[in-house]
């Protein structure tokens, strides 16, 4: 599988200390928040992200459903992260 953006994405991500960012989605919906799992693609090196508010530790409720949203690598326009202020372009 060859490297894209969605593995770029991750190491920056992941390599941050405050992992609160902003993403712009391409129908211009904004969510804040940080990722807390992803799923593997078969074309992509990510496919989707999970994505939850800042305060929330576990992506799951008390009776296990999942909690945040569930975002498609395809429909990420922009991500600003907010430790160093960076913008990263989809």
């Amino acid at each position: 599988m060859k490297s894209d953006l969605s593995l770029e994405l991750y190491d920056k991500y992941f390599k941050l200390k405050n992992r609160i960012i902003e993403v712009e989605l391409k129908n211009h919906l904004l969510l804040t928040g940080k990722f807390i799992g992803f799923f593997r693609g078969n074309t992509t090196y990510i496919s989707k992200w999970h994505l939850v508010e800042a305060n929330v530790l576990l992506g799951l409720d008390a009776f296990g459903f999942v909690v945040g949203k569930i975002i498609n690598q395809k429909d990420i326009f922009k991500i600003r992260f907010l430790e160093d202020n960076s913008i990263m372009n989809f």
